[in-house]
């Protein structure tokens, strides 16, 4: 018997689907409302660079936010490669500080969720590469709950660039 201790997940509810974020991409998470198209977020005395991501998971996923709240999500900018920090950079016009963190930004509520990994599937081969180019990595459809889509960031803020959702 092999025993499979949960992963912690970040779990971003909207309505019909939720999106999971390994916990560990994740420095801080806090609510606070900010304008979808500032540039930029001050945290812990530093100026982040912001993408806000609501509307790419709104329009990208036909989904609809279950309540209008400012979530702010911290991410190290060394979980993204570089021409995504580029990206960033550029579009934000503001360089990343010392720390290397950056801001998303997303209206909709957010938990932590303890999931066992084997409980994620992955996406049929047909569709894989599609999806994959949406961020999406697999798929979780627990009991009783609405499907929870696993996301992979960098690949979220690639489509975020390449979508033209600007």
């Amino acid at each position: 018997m092999i025993l499979e201790a949960p992963k912690q997940f970040t779990c971003i509810a909207y309505e019909g689907v939720d999106f999971l974020i390994p916990s560990e991409y994740i420095v801080a998470g806090f609510y606070q409302h900010i304008q979808d198209d500032a540039p930029n977020v001050y945290y812990n005395r530093e100026t982040l660079p912001h993408i806000h991501l609501t509307h790419l998971l709104e329009e990208e996923f036909k989904c609809q936010r279950r309540m209008e709240s400012g979530v702010i999500l911290v991410l190290r900018m060394q979980d993204f490669a570089n021409d995504v920090c580029v990206s960033i950079s550029d579009y934000t016009n503001t360089a990343f500080p010392a720390s290397g963190f950056l801001a998303l930004s997303i209206n909709g509520e957010i938990q932590s969720e303890p999931i066992l990994c084997s409980e994620l599937r992955l996406m049929p081969l047909s569709i894989r590469t599609r999806l994959n180019a949406c961020g999406i990595e697999g798929v979780r459809f627990p009991e009783g709950r609405q499907k929870q889509l696993l996301i992979a960031p960098d690949l979220l803020i690639r489509k975020f660039f390449a979508g033209a959702l600007l």
